[in-house]
This record gives structure tokens, sequence and C-alpha cells, in this order.
């Protein structure tokens, strides 16, 4: 029989060599095995057991397992990762290994590997050679990930399958921002997951429109929140989650539409070392490494580090940016029980406004060229914008037996923002002139954000529990001390139609602008996961109740005036979820639940009276399915999200607020991802949302459609993974079509639909054992000109024209 003997790395014990092999089924074992290729999966298996499998690598090739993550028996090890793969395994008389066999020839779990009828001869480097994206499979460096996953964390802080989650959630894989070059955030979310969209404060911040509704710089990492980060990289990216409709039972004081969970990529007992080079239009550059492996041979210690260094000047006339960008983590994993990651990160990014903004002319964006700068040069030059950061955290986990464990993680961040910008106050439509004002804002951001979650798994009667009870704290402090807002006589008129810029005197104004603002929150929430009828019908029930304060005060005098005159508002709150998801076949899944949030503090009233905090509450249904073996996953949803509490202007005093506004956002959408056949994989995606202004001071603005939220939105990307006599040539393509977007709350002016074409070649060969990948991607192909998104009528965001990048990888 030809099989593929795979060595556990350690001989057994002359104690251990006694065992029967019975006894070894019994042995109970901490396996971290992620979700992927089933070959892959049974090596890492046989390495912690100890135990020598042998496997047809012609039957494992495309088979892919959901994997084993916590403290298992042997036997409940292999029934896990083996369950709905139509594989079967025996032991040996020696008790010391294992057969997998086709469970058409077996008859039940053996002791020895009698009767198995004789698999085909295999190809012992198939395996090693064969990266061609299958559902989960994760080859060297954990990049050949496919365009689909079978789970996210983030919806239930658990590893239950995507299938049985009774919530909408997409994942952008590894794999996808590869294929696509994403090197931003921004690039791997807008289109390869339904309802995501560019919002306008992109420009300063990472942010999202999801649903209708913005993420308010909302981004988490690894479970754990961040808030007002730039320019983030995806080089030490595993995933991108994203987490649709209100979340606040699991993650606390958030937006309705949903939230992005970062997870970041782990240390690997093999080693593996990638180095790249790109470069692209506009004298694009980018060199990134990313380098994994142990630090001692019993590998208790692994090390992982990846980063990048970017430079690129800009289609828009004198912007130019540059970033520098470090990841270390190191894994500590001394026995079965327990590992511990630690994580830091340093990123340096400076940049003369990138972000082109232009100004309405009628209802349209003013017919101007994409390349033409409306900012000051004298002034953005001189005073570059910066965004530093540095991060460390860590994250540890230790499981009590194969059902309990207990997970802690931190994260602190310190950054610091300095804006330079100049922005429009007013524009005469009729001959172009506008008055300009100038932005600057050196801001100084500190947060720390932890959790600890127990987690566990039990019966009572014929229901199975899978149980979270946890508790997280946030706490951030943002001081602005010398910034300034307004006109400056440095910062004179432009006409945007023929631009004269000023002189290059160096200018630094006298600061008018200062913040001291203190957010902390802190929550406890309850979830449990009821299975029952065969694992067909899953219930999910759960709570959390939340503590905070905040104060956000401003003064143009001082930080200490603005420090004195702060107003703390308290706030609690209580946010249930509730879903259900029917499973009628083992690939169908039907599913709803209905969820409360609780959002950020409004400020005060014009009698200094803390205003209530804005809620929301979400109904949502939908259809998942997974075809051909789980290779390619579909999920299909309709949602009707209600925020209230929105602020609006007290019509007796402007500055001020009351609290009238609310806002709804009913729509439908629909994801596919993965693999249609062994040539061919897909993202597709469809959104259609209707996101109104339901309540406001200003009844003129009810029924208004909320800016920068395209009422129909589509997405499609294919690519082709040649195989024979051009093995190792992919080939990729897609298009983005986005329909109308008002452009502010009045809707008294639009942004056109638009239409993106992409491509991509990639050819892989090897040089002397090292994997090389040439690769080039041509994004906007047909140069269409568009615009993603609009704050108000002087503050238009412009897409990038056709971008040619090219690249080479080196593997090993």
């Amino acid at each position: 029989m030809g099989v593929l003997t795979i060595g556990a790395g350690a001989a057994d014990s002359p104690a251990q060599a006694s065992i029967p092999a019975r006894e070894r089924l019994g042995w109970i074992q901490k396996y971290e095995i992620p979700p992927g290729s089933m070959a892959t999966a049974l090596n890492t298996f046989a390495y912690v057991s100890g135990l020598h499998i042998a496997y047809d690598a012609r039957v494992t090739e495309r088979l892919t397992t959901s994997g084993l993550d916590g403290a298992f028996s042997t036997k409940d090890g292999l029934d896990r990762l083996l369950r709905g793969s139509g594989l079967a395994y025996r032991f040996a008389d020696n008790g010391r290994s294992v057969s997998i066999v086709l469970a058409q020839n077996d008859t039940g779990v053996r002791t020895d590997a009698s009767g198995a009828t004789a698999l085909p001869t295999i190809d012992v480097g198939r395996e090693a050679r064969s990266e061609r994206g299958a559902a989960g499979v994760r080859g060297p460096g954990d990049r050949a990930t496919g365009y689909s996953a079978p789970s996210a964390t983030s919806a239930l802080k658990t590893d239950t399958p995507i299938l049985q989650t009774p919530v909408a959630v997409q994942v952008v894989t590894r794999q996808t921002m590869d294929d696509q070059q994403a090197i931003s955030i921004q690039e791997a979310l807008t289109t390869n997951a339904s309802s995501v969209s560019q919002n306008p404060s992109a420009s300063t911040y990472d942010s999202f429109n999801i649903r209708g509704f913005s993420t308010n710089y909302g981004v988490y990492r690894n479970n754990l929140r961040r808030h007002l980060v730039s320019t983030l990289d995806t080089s030490n990216l595993q995933s991108v989650e994203i987490l649709k409709g209100p979340a606040g039972m699991l993650y606390g004081r958030v937006e309705p539409g949903g939230i992005i969970d970062l997870v970041v990529k782990r240390p690997l007992e093999t080693p593996y070392y990638s180095f790249q080079e790109q470069a692209g239009s506009f004298g694009m550059t980018r060199t990134s490494v990313d380098a994994t492996g142990p630090l001692t041979p019993d590998r208790t210690w692994l090390y992982r580090i990846s980063g990048n260094f970017m430079h690129a000047d800009s289609y828009i006339d004198y912007a130019n940016s540059q970033n520098v960008f470090i990841a270390p983590t190191i894994t500590f994993h001394p026995d079965e029980q327990f590992r511990l990651n630690v994580d830091a990160e340093f990123q340096d990014s400076i940049l003369v406004d990138v972000y082109q903004t232009i100004p309405a002319i009628g209802t349209r964006p003013a017919s101007v060229p994409i390349s033409r700068y409306l900012q000051d040069p004298a002034v953005t030059a001189n005073n570059p914008t910066r965004h530093t950061r540095e991060l460390i955290g860590y994250d540890w986990t230790f499981a009590f037996d194969k059902d309990w464990s207990l997970t802690n993680r931190l994260l602190y961040e310190y950054g610091y923002h300095g804006v330079t910008t100049t922005y429009f106050g007013s524009i005469n439509e009729a001959t172009g002139d506008a008055t300009r004002r100038l932005f600057m804002t050196p801001t100084y951001v500190g947060s720390l954000s932890t959790n600890l979650d127990l987690k566990g798994k039990f019966e009572t009667g014929p229901l199975r529990h899978d149980l979270l009870v946890g508790g997280d704290f946030f706490t951030e402090n943002q001081d602005q001390y010398n910034g300034y807002l307004g006109v400056s006589p440095y910062v004179k008129s432009i006409n945007i139609y023929a631009p004269v810029y000023g002189s290059g005197v160096p200018y630094k104004p006298t600061p008018n602008a200062f913040t001291y603002a203190r957010e902390n929150w802190k929550g406890l929430y309850l979830q449990d996961m009821i299975s029952a009828f065969d694992d067909r019908a899953h219930l999910l029930l759960g709570g959390r109740y939340d503590w905070a304060d905040a104060v956000n005060s401003f003064s143009s005098v001082s930080y200490v005036s603005a420090k004195n005159a702060a107003v703390t508002i308290y706030n609690e709150a209580f946010s249930p979820r509730i879903g259900l998801s029917i499973q009628p076949f083992p690939w169908l899944s039907f599913y709803g639940n209905y969820s409360q949030s609780f959002g950020a503090n409004n400020g005060v009233t014009g009698g200094n009276i803390p205003l209530a905090p804005q809620r929301a509450r979400q109904w949502e249904g939908g259809v998942k399915a997974e075809f051909f073996d789980k290779r390619l996953t579909a999920t299909f949803a309709y949602y009707d999200i209600t925020k209230t509490n929105i602020p609006t202007p007290d019509p007796l005093n402007p500055r001020f607020s009351t609290l009238i506004g609310e806002a709804e956002s009913e729509g439908v959408e629909f994801d596919l991802t993965g693999r249609l056949d062994d040539n061919w994989s897909v993202i597709g995606n469809f959104s259609h949302d209707y996101a109104v202004v339901t309540k406001d001071n200003n009844k003129a603005n009810i029924g208004r459609r909320l800016p920068s939220a395209p009422l129909n939105a589509g997405n499609l990307w294919l690519k082709y993974d040649a195989h024979g006599a051009f093995e190792g040539l992919s080939l990729g393509g897609g298009v983005s079509i986005v329909g109308s977007m008002q452009g502010d709350t009045a809707n008294d002016f639009q942004l056109p639909d638009y239409t993106l074409v992409n491509a991509m070649a990639s050819y892989r060969f090897e040089v002397e054992g090292a994997a090389v990948t040439a690769q080039l991607n041509v994004k906007n192909l047909t140069d269409a000109i568009y615009y993603p998104a609009s704050l108000n009528r002087t503050t238009i965001t412009v897409g990038a024209p056709r971008t040619v990048l090219g690249s080479i990888r080196v593997e090993f």
C-alpha cells in the first residue's frame, strides 16, 4: 500500500511503547490545529501526539478539516479532524501507528490496519507542491488559505463553524489579500465583502461604513478594541473579519453597522522565510519580509517577524508618502495546556496629504483634473502629516481539559497623529473661487484594552452547551495641546480651475485648538450556544452589561482651560442578543437573530445636561450554504437596523444638541466565496441598502438617504489556477459596480455611479529549492474617474486612477 508515514518527532519511551492501543485512544493532550488542509492537520496531530500516521496523499489532497482547538483524547481528536471527510482511522498492533483509510472500506475504529483496501500509490512531493488555494488550505507561511474560511472567532469568540453561527460574518483571507496585492485595510475590505464601503473620514483615520453606518474609527485586533488608528498595513495579518450588525453584546460600545477585527499572523513550528519586492505606478516601491520558526529545538519557543518599508509619490500633484512598519511576535508553548503570544508593533507614516478632496458644484463633484492639488503645498509640504504608533500586547490560553479553557488578552497602544491639511470654508460655484482654512492637530492618543474569557462545553440531557463568560475593560486618553483650526493669513483663497499656491514660507500659527478627552468603559457578558437534535439546531442566548464614563472638552485658549471645563458623562446599559440556526442538511442552514447595542456618548445639552447614549437594535435573518465539500460558501441575509438618540442641533442653541435624530438601514446582501472546481476560485457579493433619516429636528431631512451609502453595489472576482503543463500560472480579474450615493445629509448633490475593473497575473516556479512568484496587478484598468465617499459639499474623496503594481516574492 502506498502511504506517506509522518514521524512524530520523538520516539516513545519504554513505558509509552507498552501502552495498548485502546488506552492510547484515551490519552488527552492539548491541540491547536487551525482549519485547513487535512494533510497539514494530520501532520500536526502526529507531531503533538507522538503517533505515526499513514495516509494516501491523493485521498487527502482536496480535503479540509475544521481544525482542533483544545484538550482532546486521541480518539476524540481524530474523530473531530476526520468528521465529514469520508475517512476513518485504524490503530496498528504496536499501538504507535495509525492508518487513515476510506470509510467505505472500514467497519469502524479499530486497533489494527488489517482489512484495509490498498490505496493508490502516492506522489510524496505532491502535497508540498499543491498550493492551489482549496478552502482552508494553508501552504508555507500559512499563505495559501483559499478565499473562504470555515470559522470566524469574532462572531461568537469561539471556533463555531460559520454555517452554525446565527449572525452574518465575512472573512477576507490572506490569499485574497495576496492575490489582489491589497496593501491597506481599505483595499482589503471594500470589494471583498458585501455592505462595506469607504468612509469619508478615511483621509485621516481608518474608518468604514458597514450597512450604511460608520464604524466611527473602531477597529479591533484579535477581539480587542483600538481607536484612532491610521494607515493600517496588511503585512502581519492572517485575515480580516467583518462582523455585521450590532455587536455590543460581545464588544461593548460599538456602532450598529458592525465591527472590523484584524487577525494577526502567528508563529509557526515549521521555518518559513519570505521576501517580497513591489514596484508600481507613481514611483511606488515596497519591500516586505516575513520570517517564522522555532527558537529552541523542542519548539517550546517560536517567533515571527513581519514588516515593510514603502515610499510612493502620487497621482496628485505635490503629494507623497512613506511608511515603516515592523511587527515581531514571540510564542511560548511549554506544554499541551498553555500557550502565550506576545506581540509588538511599530509604525511611522509621513505623508503630504495623499487623499485628494474636491468640492461639489451644483449637484455633482467639480469638473477638475483628479491630479489637481487644491490644498496649499506651502503649508502641507513644510508641515507634513505624521502618524506614529507603538503597540505591545499579549494573549494566553490555559486549557483545564478538553472542554474548559481560560483566555486573557491585553493590548496597549500609544500614537501620535500630527495632521496638517487645509479645507474649504466657502466656494463661489459660479467662479470657482474658494476660501480656505487651516487644520493642524497634533494629537496624542494612548489606549489600553483587555478581556478575560472563560469557555466551556458541557451537556444537560439532550442539550449540548458552548458557554462563554467574560469581561473586558477599555480606557483611552486623547490630548491635543497645540492645534490650530480656522482662518489663517498664510492660507489664502484659491480658484479651483486655476490654482495659485502660497509663497512656500513655513508657517507655525499661534495655537487655538486644545482638546482634553477621556473614555473608560467596562462590561460583563454571558453567552450560551445550545445545540440539539443531532447538532441540527443551535440557539444562541447572550447578554452584556456596560458601565461607561467619558469626557470630551475643547478650548481655544489652552489645554488647561479645556481640562478645567470638562464634564464627565456616565452611562450604563444592557445589550442582549438572541439567535437561532437550523440545519436541515449538513450543507444548509437557516438563521435569524435579534440584537441591541450601546453607542457612544453624545455630549451635553445647552443646559449642561448629559445626553443619553446612542442605542440601536437589529432584526436579521438569512440562509447559509456550503457546496463542493465545503470549498464554496454562500450567505444571504436580510437586516433591519434602527439607530436612535442621534444628536441633532438644538434649534434654540445650535452650538449644542438635542436627541431627536433617528436613522434606519434596511437591506439585503449576498456573499459567495471559495472554489468552484480545481481551477476556478470566486469572490462575489451584492448589497441593497436603503439607509435613511427617520427623525430629525429639521423635518426636511426625514426620508433623506444617509451619505456615502450606495443603494446598490456588487463585486465579482474570479481566478483561474492552471494545472498540467502550465502549473504555477494564475490569472484573475474582477469588476466592481457601485450605484450613486448622496453626498451629504441634505441630499443636495450626488456621487455618480461607477464601475471598476481589476486584473492580475502571476506565475510561481522554483529556483534551487525556493519558491518564486512573479505577479502583476492592474487596478482600475479602464482608468475610470470615480468618487467613493463624501463628507459634505466641500470634501469629496477622489478615487485613484489606473494603477499598475508588480512584485517578486521569494519563499523558502
